[in-house]
């Protein structure tokens, strides 16, 4: 009489059995936690540049002091947001102009060179670069000039590998290279970082792991090196096909860039690719999403493009991963409906043996026994079923991530269009892009306009023209109901300045039928009730 639960029991033991986990978990974990405390990392770096920049408020300070305090700001900038960075240079290469001091502008132009080069901005690179006179570089410019020069071909022959567009002076990089070699002292790290690259590029997979595990192990773990040189022992165990060990070093390197505030990285998009486990793809997912807002804040465009050339990959990934896993909770559903139907009839024929009394006491009290376990085992089907409901939930959210995500990369493909059509054809290209979306949103919402309505007063509720699904008004609360909820980034993908925004914004609050601090919450909850 009690098989039932036993089969119950079974079929939840096995299930936790066949729980899947990475074999590089630990430090998945690991980099998961920092993850969660990105948010103080960049708290500290935010609070050190403001230390630094308050400096600048002392009326005291020498034009060369100023100068010094910028080159400070541009190093924290460096790694951090491409745009300011670039504004320290320019305040830089001002002073030095001011004081008549062409070193000191010279030398704020090498590192505009160099900054444009690990941005990918290579034809302004190529611009900075003609505008330097090389005869007058001291030593320390020298050095300069040839590491911004061997990275700029490198990166450049590496942009157009697949286009068939030749880099003139590609054959130079080794000359620069060599340059480097001889001029700095072979235990600095930019002399044994080239080394290395020697290494990787002839092919000398086991030199070069050696060489920089050696370089690795004598760095400070919190430094931008070691996060440099971690990604570049990953890729070294890639081409080793040491695929383990390959994620561990990319997620040293990733929570170094992390604690480090760093945002121009690599990392983290490196791990999110190499995790191809279909119940690994909400990880990928999460990392990869991260890694484009890193590059979205940091303005690299050329990471930008790097990172979204991986989200078709990744997100059919997910998709298939979510079918999958709809199918095993389909199974399961079916298996605990049977359970509970097994243990329905057992609970009826208890009932009935009760009450024609033909059994003793003590079988009686049996039966209650089975039928405290037969609840017990009810509530565990009831708990399964909640948790399938939660995950359905979850599917509808990640609809909404994957609508604001395409939403975005449209945008980022309209202004790329924009440098090469004709205004009739962007135009059309915008058309379209507001069609797709309108359609798009929906049908996730397809009862978006007439429950937007119902919270404006009468005579302020929208009316749309014949043949328009959404107009402007209904767009930006379309995207606010998405989550996407800052001016200027609704502003980005409409096409609107974000004064407009603002305005469409206040004049929409302005008409809510009641409590207007709330109207944004109450646009968001829209739907609700069929999700």
């Amino acid at each position: 009489m009690r098989k039932p639960i036993y089969i119950l029991l079974a079929l939840t033991f096995v299930s936790c059995v066949n729980s899947y986990v990475h074999p590089c978990e630990e430090e998945l974990i690991r980099l998961d936690r920092t993850l969660d405390n990105m948010d103080e990392y960049v708290t500290i770096k935010e609070s050190r540049i403001a230390a630094i920049s308050e400096t600048l408020e002392d009326p005291q300070l020498t034009p060369v002091q100023r100068y010094a305090v910028y080159g400070r700001l541009y190093e924290e900038y460096l790694p951090y947001q491409f745009d300011k960075a670039f504004e320290m240079l320019r305040m830089q290469e001002d002073i030095a102009l001011e004081m008549g001091d062409m070193s000191l502008k010279t030398t704020a132009s090498l590192n505009k060179a160099f900054l444009f080069t690990t941005s990918g901005l290579f034809h302004e690179a190529s611009l900075a670069f003609g505008q330097l006179d090389t005869l007058t570089f001291d030593y320390q410019q020298k050095m300069l000039w040839y590491n911004a020069r061997q990275k700029f071909l490198k990166d450049y022959e590496e942009y157009l590998r697949t286009s068939g567009i030749d880099v003139p002076d590609i054959g130079k990089i080794r000359s620069y290279q060599n340059l480097i070699l001889d001029n700095t002292p072979e235990n600095s790290i930019l002399n044994r970082h080239i080394t290395i690259m020697h290494m990787i590029w002839d092919n000398r997979w086991e030199e070069a792991y050696d060489e920089n595990l050696r370089v690795i192990e004598g760095l400070n773990p919190h430094s931008r090196d070691y996060a440099v040189q971690t990604y570049w022992q990953g890729f070294i165990c890639e081409n080793l096909k040491r695929d383990d060990e390959k994620i561990m070093w990319w997620v040293r390197s990733a929570i170094c860039d992390i604690q480090g505030a760093i945002k121009d990285n690599a990392s983290l998009c490196s791990i999110a690719v190499n995790l191809t486990a279909p119940e690994d793809t909400d990880r990928a997912f999460r990392y990869i999403r991260l890694s484009l807002d890193d590059a979205v804040f940091y303005n690299a465009k050329l990471r930008k493009v790097q990172i979204a050339s991986t989200m078709p990959w990744i997100e059919k990934a997910y998709i298939d991963a979510k079918e999958r896993q709809s199918k095993v909770i389909g199974k399961y559903l079916m298996i605990t409906v049977v359970a509970a139907l097994l243990l329905l009839a057992f609970a009826i024929a208890a009932v009935q043996l009760h009450i024609k009394g033909k059994k003793t006491a003590m079988t009686i009290e049996k039966k209650n026994i089975l039928l405290a376990e037969s609840n017990k085992s009810i509530a565990m089907t009831e708990d399964v079923l909640r948790q399938t409901n939660l995950a359905l939930i979850e599917a509808n959210a990640a609809k909404e991530e994957y609508l604001g995500l395409f939403l975005s990369m449209c945008s980022g493909y309209l202004d790329k269009l924009k440098k090469t059509i004709s205004r009739e054809q962007y135009e059309s290209e915008l058309k379209n892009f507001y069609k797709t979306f309108d359609t798009s949103f929906l049908s996730l919402y397809p009862t978006f306009v007439s429950d937007f309505n119902v919270l404006l007063k009468e005579d302020s509720r929208v009316v749309l023209k014949e043949g328009e699904l959404l107009n402007t008004e209904l767009r930006i609360f379309a995207l606010i109901k998405l989550g996407i909820t800052q001016s200027s980034h609704i502003a980005s993908l409409l096409r609107y300045s974000v004064n407009t925004i603002y305005n469409y914004r206040a004049q929409v609050k302005n008409a809510a039928l009641s409590d207007r601090e709330n109207f944004e919450d109450m646009v968001r909850k829209i739907g609700s009730k069929h999700e």
